[in-house]
């Protein structure tokens, strides 16, 4: 069924050129019927959040850096990677909290529960915490030092793109869709997907600069805002629309 209504569509609307791509490819798709189109957001609304302190909600020192995650509790995710990271981060000597913030999924409860268990037997609880889904994205976002993340066949990871567009520092998985929505690393620090050395040291090489990383993020925060803007993507559905009405 799903197969049927892909080649019986008039046009299908990706999230990204790598996931257009794969789909394409993979269901024998018309390459000149399909587009992709990035979100966009308003950041009329996305400055207006109100500041709420995450020092104050979890107790974390002014000395210690702040990194953190974004995303549920899944294999796409892989958060097993963020908690061994954090595991080799801590033994540069970095004083630093990092928060993750995202659902337990029940169908991936044991997911979950590996990433606690591996928490526990490592000693990790003075580095991290598990905070649970947040409501407040925007304000959670602006106060990190650095935004961690690992994707794995995403369509098009949202958190990263939410991170770049709030002028925070990230660093991600090499992936290929995460090449696209970064332009092969120019926004954000790529690490080797899998490679927990290479994840560390990126990492800290952010934190040991975070002054000069945090004007670089502002640059970034521009562009970035320039490309995934609303009415850029008003502009490019109207432009979608005109070409679909002439199939």
């Amino acid at each position: 069924m799903f197969e049927y209504v892909l080649k019986n569509v008039d046009s299908i609307i990706f999230q990204s050129d790598v996931q257009k791509n794969r789909f394409i490819a993979r269901y024998n798709l018309e390459p000149n019927r399909h587009f992709r189109l990035y979100h966009g957001f308003s950041f009329r609304r996305f400055d207006k959040f109100k500041f709420n302190s995450l020092r104050d909600e979890f107790f974390i020192d002014d000395f210690r850096y702040l990194i953190g995650t974004l995303g549920d509790f899944t294999p796409d995710h892989d958060v097993m990677n963020i908690l061994k990271m954090v595991k080799k981060l801590k033994k540069s000597g970095r004083n630093f909290t990092c928060l993750l913030a995202g659902e337990q999924i029940e169908e991936y409860d044991s997911f979950f529960d590996d990433c606690k268990y591996y928490y526990l037997m490592h000693g990790l609880d003075n580095y991290l915490n598990f905070i649970g889904p947040r409501y407040d994205v925007i304000n959670y976002l602006s106060q990190l030092d650095a935004f961690v993340y690992h994707s794995d066949n995403e369509a098009i990871a949202l958190p990263v793109v939410l991170a770049l567009v709030s002028g925070v520092n990230v660093v991600v998985n090499d992936d290929e869709m995460i090449k696209e929505i970064t332009r092969n690393g120019k926004y954000a620090s790529l690490y080797k997907s899998k490679d927990i050395n290479d994840f560390a040291e990126k990492t800290r090489h952010i934190l040991n600069d975070i002054e000069d990383y945090q004007l670089i993020a502002e640059t970034i925060r521009e562009e970035c805002r320039e490309r995934f803007c609303i009415d850029r993507y008003i502009s490019g559905l109207r432009e979608i629309y005109l070409k679909v009405k002439k199939y």
